[in-house]
């Protein structure tokens, strides 16, 4: 093959691949929420050494009759180890691609891997404990290499790489397809470069560069979905300091009016309380009508507390407290209206968290009290605590009348409620995610409609406040 479109090809081969590597690193992967994006390091590892390997042999080609023959040995080393640490590079991606599921078949391919590198190790060792290394013998530890590691490594990583974009598939992401179309590229190379000889044909080089043409192409499109994460998550995060700004003011705004409210509806029930007293007790009527009159203020009153409660959020000094007396005391306060109710409670008694015990009560409250009004009289309700290294875990489960998509959206955003006018006032979500966003908490909501709504939080580092 003429030295100018040997030249060319070696140059475009390598490129391709210092071109997969940069892709995967210009990528921002912070805000993603993909579990691919953590091991791309490893992609971009093979892809780099494997440019560098192509270019470097494009160098020993056009150069070979300028290479002094007292270094042929290290030429050869030098290349076949090049060779070995560019497929290790896709023997690790490959392996971290199968960390990323726990299913059986992930662990088998595991295995697998485990089992070639132990296997080439062991060749290695066998072709490098001769006296007198020849040239065949370089030929056969560099064929033994791309069988091995070369065609290994590829086609366990486009197995990997095809079910983990099946998976996205499955899940109504359409950019799976692109991870599924980048598996068959890396099976199409790995059978070009593993078990195809470089010298079958001249056009095997052409072949290869194609197939990591294909790779690049639908990694690239693939990876665009980063790009997308990173635009929503910096909208949401636009979003959410319009609204923080916009609630603040609401706050204030709400916490001024409920302290002056607080003083009439006090002398207002004070007074009903007199006028009742001074009321003939036959006049069932009039009662009655006391009774309505100071229902309302009750209600009033409700609002005003807890518009209080989220305008002045942290009150109080911090402690360790113990999650099954926080459970228990917030049922107690509850026991009017939890006796219809069959509570489950599985709760470690050497559960601790360090934070406000009123605040945390106050937490199980709301959701307790979430949990009763969406489940009939008679209903069960579960509430699970349990401790991992750092972080606690705790849920509440109702099989109740549950939420539909929709309103499982907007269940936290402040003034929204599912309950019936004059029943909830929209606040007790919002007071919850500000109790636990305090303790270094998560809460996540599932819900389906007709089937009953699952709250779990999470207290990272056990809670432990940032005063």
């Amino acid at each position: 093959m003429p030295t100018f479109i040997t030249f060319n090809i070696y140059l475009f081969y390598g490129l391709v691949f210092f071109s997969i590597g940069c892709v995967v690193v210009f990528r921002n992967f912070k805000y993603s929420q993909l579990s691919i994006s953590p091991i791309l390091w490893a992609l971009a590892l093979f892809s780099f050494s494997h440019a560098f390997h192509e270019w470097s042999e494009l160098y020993v080609i056009l150069f070979s009759d300028e290479i002094y023959p007292d270094y042929e040995t290290l030429i050869q080393w030098l290349r076949l180890i090049k060779l070995s640490l560019s497929y290790a590079g896709l023997m690790i991606f490959a392996w971290l691609l199968f960390g990323i599921s726990d299913r059986l078949g992930a662990k088998l391919g595991q295995l697998v891997i485990a089992v070639i590198v132990i296997i080439y190790t062991l060749g290695m060792f066998f072709f490098s404990s001769g006296y007198y290394l020849s040239a065949d013998t370089f030929s056969e530890a560099a064929l033994y290499t791309r069988w091995l590691l070369g065609f290994g490594s590829a086609s366990l990583a486009a197995i990997g790489i095809s079910l983990y974009g099946y998976q996205l598939q499955q899940a109504d992401h359409e950019y799976g397809h692109y991870f599924v179309a980048t598996g068959v590229g890396l099976l199409v190379y790995g059978i070009l470069s593993g078990l195809v000889p470089t010298d079958f044909h001249h056009s095997v080089p052409v072949l290869r560069t194609l197939a990591a043409g294909l790779i690049l192409f639908t990694i690239h499109r693939a990876l665009k979905v980063f790009d997308l994460e990173k635009e929503l998550a910096t909208e949401a995060k636009l979003k959410r300091a319009i609204e923080a700004d916009k609630y603040k003011a609401i706050g204030h705004l709400a916490m001024g009016v409920a302290h002056e409210i607080n003083n009439p509806l006090a002398s207002s029930n004070l007074a009903l309380d007199l006028l009742e007293r001074k009321l003939p007790a036959e006049n069932l009527a009039l009662v009655e009508y006391l009774d309505r009159a100071r229902l309302g203020i009750d209600r009033a009153s409700e609002i005003s507390k807890e518009l209080l409660t989220y305008a002045r959020p942290n009150e109080g000094k911090a402690e360790v407290v113990s999650v099954q007396q926080v459970i228990d005391g917030a049922i107690q306060l509850l026991a009017h209206k939890a006796k219809a109710y069959h509570l489950s409670i599985n709760c470690g008694s050497e559960l601790i968290l360090y934070g406000h015990k009123v605040k945390l009560e106050e937490l199980m409250i709301n959701l307790i009290n979430n949990a009763m009004d969406a489940t009939e009289s008679g209903g069960n309700i579960e509430i699970t605590a349990h401790g991992g290294a750092d972080n606690l875990y705790l849920s509440i489960r109702d099989w109740g009348e549950g939420m539909d998509n929709k309103a499982l959206e907007r269940a936290t955003e402040l003034f929204y409620s599912t309950k019936s006018i004059g029943q909830g006032t929209g606040l007790g979500l919002a007071i919850c995610e500000q109790i636990l966003s305090a303790h270094q908490g998560k809460m996540n909501i599932e819900s389906t409609l007709g089937e009953g709504t699952k709250v779990s939080m999470t207290f990272y580092n056990r809670g432990l406040l940032h005063d």
